[in-house]
């Protein structure tokens, strides 16, 4: 197989390097450019595999770049990357909306950014093998291929079924119609929220089958790409405030010494709907799915109010 081609642009000859003395050895040709300008020429001697690019750089910014890039035919499928300083969520959205690939959130380990480049050029793979519709059914794992690149590969080729999907003991579904999410299960969850949470399954097995697309339940009703953009951005919220979480398990319950507190102060929605449900104490792992909520504003509300301590844990004995 020939070494895939790395485009890297990036004016910082230290972020550069660090990827470069990284990848070479895992076998990819690495193609430098310091800016747009140096990238758009070095596009037209030899096209790269896949595109890791700064946004924040000097003349044509990395928004920019993208659009010009895929703006031509011959280059339009190449798989894009974002490097970017930029934490707020307008960003994020802005990056799905123009169609690129992935991003990653500058300082980020080099493993991390190899892991995101290594599957962007699986989903490609993928897409270019279900173009020549080698199979209709599909198995594997999301370690190799994630269930949000498996979704678009279903909506590029219209079709119709059920993925079934097993996270050690947790089941769920998504059902599809012309390439188009119409239903989502898993566990006692379904719509929007359980397809948010199994975009987030990393240790996944999946089936797909075909069906007629019709399913019993249509509790969603989103193009794929719109699943992308909202179900990323609600993994992000998860996971950033996931970790000042206890375990999923750890009952919780209302500080009394706080209750008349709680009565003045300004509670936002989640924070409402988490203290309605642990009154008579349940745990973590039953508020998040007993709530219609998204899981990420349920874990913000949860940590606030344990924060300020009218939320304790308390030993369910």
């Amino acid at each position: 197989m020939n070494a895939p081609r790395l485009l890297i642009i990036d004016d910082s000859r230290l972020i550069v390097q660090i990827i470069v003395d990284y990848f070479e050895p895992m076998g990819y040709s690495i193609h430098r450019a310091g800016h747009a300008e140096e990238a758009l020429r070095g596009l037209e001697l030899e096209t790269p595999d896949i595109i890791v690019s700064d946004i924040l750089m000097p003349g044509i910014d990395g928004w920019s770049l993208f659009e010009r890039i895929r703006s031509r035919p011959e280059f339009s499928e190449i798989p894009f990357i974002f490097l970017t300083t930029e934490r707020e969520l307008p960003q994020k959205l802005r990056g799905f909306h123009l169609g690129a690939d992935d991003y990653v959130t500058k300082p980020f380990e080099v493993e991390e950014l190899y892991a995101r480049v290594e599957r962007s050029l699986e989903r490609r793979r993928q897409l270019e093998k279900a173009r020549r519709g080698d199979g209709a059914v599909l198995a594997g794992s999301v370690e190799h291929l994630s269930l949000p690149d498996l979704l678009q590969i279903l909506s590029l080729n219209g079709r119709n079924g059920v993925v079934y999907l097993r996270s050690h003991s947790t089941e769920g579904e998504v059902h599809f119609d012309g390439g188009k999410v119409t239903h989502a299960w898993s566990g006692n969850i379904s719509g929007q929220k359980a397809l948010y949470r199994m975009l987030g399954w990393e240790d996944a097995e999946f089936r797909v089958m075909p069906g007629d697309g019709i399913a019993r339940e249509r509790s969603v009703d989103q193009q794929i790409d719109t699943v992308m953009m909202h179900g990323m951005v609600s993994l992000d919220e998860w996971n950033r405030w996931k970790v000042g979480l206890p375990e999923t398990g750890q009952v919780l319950a209302v500080n009394a010494e706080q209750r008349d507190a709680v009565k003045t102060e300004t509670v936002t929605e989640p924070e409402y709907e988490v203290l309605a449900r642990a009154r008579s104490g349940s745990s973590i792992a039953a508020i998040l799915d007993d709530c219609p909520l998204l899981d990420g504003a349920l874990a913000e509300a949860i940590c606030s109010l344990l924060d300020r301590k009218i939320l304790l844990p308390v030993d369910p004995r």
